[in-house]
């Protein structure tokens, strides 16, 4: 071999080797926002292929973030990569305990995997932790989901005499939960007082009347219209 020979052989090899180091560059350096941008877009329009891609960057350059955590664990739930869900669902609501919504996926991971240990224990701690509401009415729905009446009653109690809102929304939960057991009477109170929080609410009536009753000031007795 030729001394040119051997010099074009090792000037395209030494290219060749820094094409592929100027590409490993480049991929490294794309900035974490237009990362971020990226898999926010991927997240909102659910392609969750792409959102799972990115928040998988997002996590390992920020572990700490709880929303890329939490993300991540959205998108692989959606993907039925349920291990992988669990992981980040769990490391977001280590991170972010209050957040409602991490709760309601990292619940609905466990339950598809099928651990109800696991989630009857994530679901009974939280609910006596934060004495929220909104946390015994998601104790009750799974309660219900996992064949478990008792506890499911429990909860719900529990959840109205917790509410301290304003809002109908506590007890139309409870009263789809109080159907589902077959507490009609129960049902129908919980209507009446989500009625008496918000008359025009539509659901609200469409439920009153589907229990065979007419939602208005008729429907309430006397005891009840504090008279």
């Amino acid at each position: 071999m030729t001394g040119m020979s051997r010099f074009n052989i090792i000037f395209v090899s030494s290219l060749f080797v820094f094409v592929l180091l100027a590409t490993a560059c480049t991929q490294q350096k794309v900035p974490t926002a237009r990362v971020a941008e990226e898999a926010h877009f991927a997240f909102w329009s659910s392609q969750w292929s792409e959102a799972k891609e990115g928040y998988a960057e997002l996590t390992y350059r920020s572990p700490d973030n709880w929303n890329y955590q939490y993300r991540l664990g959205v998108a692989c739930l959606n993907l039925d990569d349920l291990d992988t869900a669990r992981r980040a669902l769990e490391i977001a609501e280590t991170l972010r305990p209050q957040q409602h919504d991490i709760a309601l996926h990292l619940a609905e991971t466990m339950y598809r995997q099928d651990d109800r240990t696991a989630l009857f224990t994530f679901l009974v701690d939280r609910a006596e932790s934060t004495q929220q509401s909104g946390d015994w009415l998601l104790l009750a729905r799974y309660s219900l989901d996992l064949d478990d009446p008792d506890m499911a009653r429990l909860a719900i109690q529990e959840a109205l005499v917790l509410d301290t809102t304003d809002s109908p929304k506590p007890y139309l939960i409870a009263a789809e939960l109080a159907e589902r057991l077959g507490d009609i009477d129960g049902a129908l109170q919980s209507l009446k007082i989500a009625w008496t929080l918000d008359p025009d609410n539509i659901q609200v009536q469409a439920m009153i009347r589907g229990l065979g009753e007419v939602p208005g000031p008729t429907m309430l007795g006397q005891t009840e219209m504090g008279g």
